[in-house]
């Protein structure tokens, strides 16, 4: 439920504040709220794998490193859009990280919410339980964007290389043939 919870929390605080630190802080409360709710869910025996499950060190290894790509894809996103935008969009900044972790907040006490009332005990668990396709899904979701992220950002990076490059000497062409 993590990764899911955390990729979407992610994309919505990126595209909307576009200042990878307050993306980055707009994203830790609603995944720690889920994450909490998640651990209490399965501790209490709601979940599909055993409530011992997050007694293990492997559980909270596992949620530190979807912790740290849900944190990567918000500030990567925020950066590339911040590269982007007009140069005197910088004005609203507090205004849309307010904005949208006011969105993550409510979207979250309904998500958590819903997963409270939906959840129900479990007679048997399965020790050897497949992960749920939601949490395959989430880490897949995680992995690939912020893989295609990290490209963006670095071909961004190269661009505005060029860019200085080509300015500062404008009669000689540069590697790409263009000046």
């Amino acid at each position: 439920m993590t990764p899911l919870a955390g990729f979407v929390a992610a994309i919505l605080a990126g595209w909307i504040i576009r200042e990878p630190r307050r993306a980055a802080a707009a994203v830790l409360v609603p995944f720690l709220a889920v994450l909490a709710v998640q651990t209490w869910t399965l501790a209490a025996g709601h979940g599909n794998n055993p409530p011992s499950t997050v007694h293990g060190v492997s559980y909270w290894l596992v949620q530190a490193i979807v912790l740290a790509f849900v944190l990567g894809i918000a500030t990567q996103l925020a950066s590339a859009l911040r590269t982007r935008s007009a140069a005197g969009d910088g004005a609203g900044a507090s205004r849309r990280a307010l904005q949208a972790t006011a969105v993550l907040l409510v979207l979250t006490a309904v998500f958590l919410t819903a997963v409270v009332l939906e959840s129900k005990p479990v007679l048997h668990h399965n020790a050897n339980s497949p992960l749920p396709w939601y949490g395959a899904t989430g880490i897949l979701a995680c992995v690939a964007s912020l893989v295609v992220l990290t490209v963006l950002r670095i071909l961004q990076r190269r661009a505005g290389a060029r860019q200085k490059l080509a300015a500062a000497s404008p009669g000689t062409t540069v590697a790409s043939g263009r000046r």
